[in-house]
C-alpha cells in the first residue's frame, strides 16, 4: 500500500477539503490575533513574569492552546453551516459574497474584541470577567463613557481601514477557497475532526487549567480573552459549592458564632442553623441621622491623611479625619461600586459570582437600611446616575430605602458626564433632600454616591483648576475632595447637622493592578467616622476593618440593641487583632486576618499569605501549621456558610433560621481533588 493511502493522508484530505478553506482562514486569523493580543498584554504588564523569560514563553505556549480550543468552539457554528449547505447554494455567487461579507465581519469584529481587551486589561489586568459582562449588561453608561474617554471615531475608523486592507489583501484566497466541490464523505470527516478536536483539546488542557505562576496578571495573560468572558457569564449565580473548597454546612455554621461572635454580643444568643445573635445596646441610645457618602474610586493611595496615600491630593478629606475617627487599616471587599453597597448594606460577605445587588433572590435582605427603617428612620439613596444601573435602584428599593434620587431628577443644566452630574450637585440636592427629611423629626438614613472621581475625568473647571502633570485621575481625586469638603462645610449650617453621624467612605481603589491574585493595595480605602458631637476627633483605628464592618459599627455609635445577621462587627468596640477582611477578585475569594491571607480559588484550590507587620508576604506557604490550617477552615466556613443562609433565606430581615426551605447536609461536602498542605 502506498503512504499516500496511509490513514494520515486520509486525515490529511478531510482536514484540507475544499469546501471548509473559509473556516481555516478564519481559524488562522483568529489564532494569529490572539497571539499577538498576548504579546501586546505582556508589553503592558512590562515585567515579563517574577519567574522569568522562560515561564513567559511557557505561557505563550499554553495560550495558544487555549486560543485553539477557545477558536474551535467559536467556529463550530460554521463549520456545521459549510458542511450542511447543498453543493448549488454553496456554488451561487451570492453565497460567495455572503461568505466575503461575513469573514470580512468576523475580522472586523475580532479587531474590536482584541482592542476592548488591551483597554480591559490596563485597567483591571485581567482578560474579560465579571466587570466585563455587567458592562455589557448596562450599556448606556459604557458606551457613553468609552465616547467620553476615548477617541472612538478614530479607532473604530482604524480598525474598519485594517479590515478593508486584510480583507484585500485575502480576496483571491477568499476566492479560491471557494472554488471546487466537496464530497459528503468528506464534509462528514471534517465536521468529526472539529468535534474530536474540541474533545481531544479539552482533555489535553484540562491539566494545565490551573495557575502557571505566582504572578495574578501573567495567569490571566495565559488565559483566552472570549473564554473568560463565557465562564463569567455562565458563573453569575453559581452556588459556592461544588466549585470551591467547602466543608459541611453543619461544620461551617457551628464555626460561624466563634468568628463573629464580639464584644457586644449576648452570650448564648446565637441561634442554631443561622448568624442570628443578640447584639447589647449601648450606655445610652442615640437617635442621630445617618449619612454614607460612597465616595467613587476614592483609594487609600490618594488620601495623604493615611500613610499609604499621596500628600496634598485630598486636604479636606485630610481635615476631616482630624476631627472624626479614621480606620487607617481598611479594605473594600470588591473593586466594584455594587460590592461595597452590598457590603455597607447588607454586610454579607462578597460571594462568588456577580454582586447581591445584581441577583434577583436579592429581596427583604436584613441590611442596614431596612433594619433603621423599622426604628422610624426615613430612608434615601441619593445618586447622579440611573439607578438602573447595575440593579442599584431595585436592590435598594426592596430593602429598605424609599426614596431615590437619580439622574432624571437633576436640571438638564447641570454638569455632567457618561456616570451622572458633577458631585457638587449631587451634593447639593442632597442637603435639600435631607432638610425634607428632618422636617418631621424623624431620624434619617441616607446612602450618597459620588460620580466625579471616574473615566472620563471630567469636572466644572471653574471650581478646581487642573494640573496637567496630574493627570486625569489625580485632578479628578482632587475634584471629589473639594465637593465632599465643600459638602460638609455647608452641612454645618444646617439644622440637622449636629445630631447626624456621616460615614465617608471609598468604595474602591482606582484600578486593579499587581501580581497577587487579591491586589490589596487596589482594595485599600478610608473610611471615617464623623461627628463632631458624637464621634471622638483625631482618633486613628489600626484594627483591621472592611467595608462589611461599617453597619454593624453604626449601630454600635447609635446605641442600638438589635438581632444581629451581619457578618462584619462593631470595629470600634472589637480587639485589635480580632479584625478581619473578606475580598473577592475575579472568580477567587479571600479572607484576611492579623496574621494571613486565605485565597480560595476555583476547583478548589487554596492558597495561604503569609501577613507580617501588615505587609503580605507574596509567596504562598506550602506548609500550614496547626493555626494555619483553622484559619483555613474558617476562610471556608465563611463562605460555605455566607452563601447556604443567602440561598435558603437565613439572611431575609424576617426569616427564621433557615426561612423553612432547607435543612443543613450532615454528610461532608468537600469539593473533589481539593488538596491541603501538610502541617509541620
Amino acid at each position: 500500500m502506498s503512504c499516500r493511502s496511509g490513514p494520515f493522508d486520509r486525515v490529511r484530505g478531510v482536514l484540507l477539503a475544499p469546501r471548509f478553506g473559509v473556516m481555516r482562514l478564519v481559524l488562522t486569523c483568529f489564532l494569529l490575533l490572539s497571539l499577538l493580543t498576548r504579546i501586546g498584554l505582556l508589553a503592558m504588564h512590562r515585567a515579563p513574569s517574577v519567574d522569568g523569560l522562560v515561564l513567559t514563553a511557557a505561557a505563550l505556549a499554553r495560550g495558544t492552546g487555549f486560543d485553539l480550543l477557545a477558536a474551535l468552539w467559536i467556529l463550530a457554528p460554521l463549520t456545521l453551516y459549510l458542511a450542511l449547505v447543498p453543493e448549488r447554494w454553496f456554488r451561487w455567487r451570492g453565497h460567495a459574497g455572503a461568505l466575503r461579507a461575513g469573514v470580512f465581519l468576523g475580522l472586523y469584529a475580532m479587531l474590536f474584541i482584541a482592542l476592548a481587551e488591551g483597554f480591559f486589561f490596563a485597567e483591571f489586568d485581567g482578560r474579560f470577567n465579571f466587570v466585563a459582562v455587567d458592562y455589557l449588561i448596562f450599556p448606556t453608561e459604557v458606551t457613553l463613557n468609552l465616547w467620553e474617554s476615548y477617541p472612538l471615531v478614530w479607532l473604530l475608523g482604524g480598525l474598519l481601514v485594517v479590515t478593508l486592507v486584510i480583507a484585500r489583501l485575502l480576496r483571491g484566497r477568499l476566492a479560491r477557497l471557494t472554488a471546487g466541490p466537496t464530497a459528503p464523505a468528506l464534509r462528514v470527516g471534517f465536521t468529526a475532526c472539529h468535534a474530536a478536536g474540541i474533545w481531544l483539546l479539552g482533555v489535553l488542557l484540562a491539566p494545565m487549567s490551573g495557575n502557571l505562576s505566582e504572578d495574578r496578571a501573567l495567569n490571566e495573560i495565559v488565559g483566552n480573552g472570549y473564554h473568560a468572558f463565557w465562564s463569567a457569564l455562565i458563573g453569575q449565580d453559581a452556588p459556592y459549592e461544588g466549585r470551591y473548597a467547602s466543608i459541611p454546612i453543619d461544620e461551617a455554621l457551628t464555626r460561624l458564632p466563634r468568628l463573629l461572635a464580639e464584644p457586644a454580643t449576648v452570650p448564648g444568643s446565637f441561634v442554631a442553623g443561622s448568624v442570628r445573635r443578640r447584639v447589647e445596646p449601648g450606655d445610652s441610645i442615640r437617635r442621630l441621622n445617618v449619612v454614607i457618602v460612597l465616595e467613587e474610586s476614592f483609594g487609600s493611595a490618594f488620601v495623604g491623611a493615611l500613610q499609604s496615600g499621596e500628600p496634598g491630593l485630598t486636604p479636606h478629606f485630610d481635615s476631616l479625619a482630624a476631627e472624626g475617627t479614621l480606620l487607617v487599616n481598611a479594605y473594600s471587599t470588591g473593586n466594584r461600586t455594587i460590592r461595597a453597597i452590598e457590603a455597607i448594606t447588607a454586610s454579607l460577605p462578597p460571594l462568588p459570582g456577580i454582586s447581591l445587588v445584581r441577583r434577583p433572590a436579592s429581596q427583604d435582605l436584613f441590611t442596614l437600611p431596612a433594619l433603621l427603617r423599622e426604628r422610624g428612620y426615613r430612608t434615601m439613596f441619593n445618586y447622579g446616575g440611573r439607578a438602573l444601573f447595575d440593579g442599584m435602584g431595585s436592590y435598594l428599593r426592596n430593602n429598605g430605602v424609599d426614596r431615590i434620587i437619580e439622574l432624571d431628577d437633576y436640571p438638564d443644566s447641570a454638569f455632567r458626564t457618561a456616570w451622572g452630574v458633577a458631585d457638587e450637585v449631587i451634593f447639593d440636592r442632597a442637603l435639600a433632600e435631607m432638610d425634607t427629611l428632618a422636617t418631621n423629626g424623624d431620624p434619617f438614613y441616607a446612602l450618597v454616591l459620588s460620580v466625579s472621581n471616574h473615566k472620563p475625568y471630567r469636572f466644572p473647571a471653574l471650581v478646581v483648576a487642573r494640573v496637567p502633570k496630574l493627570g486625569g485621575r489625580r485632578n479628578a481625586v482632587r475634584y471629589a475632595d473639594y465637593a465632599l469638603g465643600r459638602f460638609l462645610r455647608q452641612a454645618r449650617s444646617h439644622p440637622f447637622f449636629d445630631n447626624t453621624l456621616f460615614v465617608l467612605i471609598g468604595d474602591h481603589g482606582a484600578r486593579v493592578y499587581g501580581a497577587a491574585e487579591i491586589p490589596l493595595a487596589s482594595y485599600e480605602v478610608p473610611i471615617l467616622f464623623y461627628a463632631p458631637k458624637w464621634i471622638p476627633s483625631g482618633v486613628r483605628v489600626a484594627t483591621l476593618a472592611s467595608t462589611l464592618d461599617v453597619a454593624p459599627t453604626i449601630l454600635g455609635v447609635l446605641g442600638l440593641g438589635y438581632e444581629s445577621r451581619f457578618f462584619g462587627q462593631d470595629i470600634l468596640r472589637l480587639p485589635a487583632a480580632a479584625g478581619r477582611a473578606p475580598m473577592t477578585h475575579n472568580s477567587v475569594v479571600s479572607v484576611m486576618d492579623d496574621s494571613t491571607l486565605v485565597v480560595l480559588g476555583l476547583h478548589g484550590s487554596i492558597m495561604l499569605y503569609r501577613r507580617e507587620g501588615g505587609a503580605v508576604i507574596m509567596a504562598p506557604q506550602s506548609r500550614w501549621t496547626g493555626a494555619d490550617r483553622e484559619r483555613v477552615e474558617d476562610a471556608i466556613a465563611f463562605y460555605t456558610g455566607a452563601d447556604w443562609l443567602y440561598r435558603n433565606g437565613g439572611q431575609l430581615l424576617q426569616a427564621g433560621p433557615t426561612a423553612g426551605r432547607a435543612t443543613p447536609p450532615s454528610e461532608p461536602s468537600n469539593v473533589a481533588g481539593t488538596t491541603r498542605p501538610p502541617a509541620d
